[in-house]
């Protein structure tokens, strides 16, 4: 059976942790993470809102660096959408499959079908593993400048207390 939004039921709620980006073009920085999903029980969708501030022991310690909100919409038959802006004004969409939802937890990956205004971003695409008290995630793009297909983040997350 393909996997549905209510199969992510589970994920509703605040999460934490830490993560790294880097990427050829940056220097590797390391950040704290608050990610919290909520939704209703009239859409088919979880919708959720993702902070980052560097993690580091110099006087930049703590400075907000990422800002997201977005969607992640059932579009049936295991295909999901993630729709999101982010603080710079880039707004994307990107489609991929569910795979799970038998106990062991949900394995999302999503590729860009859109990214607009931003015309550095050739392309992106998202992984996730859902598991009921944890969350990874990698975050794989090409820019202008850097036309290989690369991991830019990675994160680790679980529910606070735990």
């Amino acid at each position: 059976m393909p996997v549905t939004i209510s199969d992510f039921g589970f994920i509703v709620g605040k999460w934490e942790g830490t993560g790294i980006a880097e990427y050829p073009t940056i220097k590797p920085v390391d950040y704290d993470e608050g990610l919290v999903f909520t939704r209703n029980d009239k859409d088919p969708l979880i919708h959720y809102e993702q902070r980052t501030w560097i993690k580091s022991s110099g006087e930049d310690n703590g400075q907000p660096v990422f800002w997201e909100s977005g969607f992640i919409i059932d579009k049936g038959e295991g295909v999901f959408e993630l729709v999101c802006a982010q603080k710079s004004g880039r707004m994307e969409l990107l489609r991929g499959q569910a795979k799970g939802s038998d106990g062991s937890g949900i394995e999302l990956e999503l590729s860009s079908v859109i990214i607009s205004n931003d015309p550095r971003m050739q392309k992106s695409g998202r992984k996730f593993r859902f598991l009921e008290n944890m969350i990874d995630y990698e975050l794989q793009m090409a820019t202008a400048e850097n036309p290989g297909y690369e991991r830019h983040l990675r994160a680790r997350l679980r529910r606070p207390g735990l």
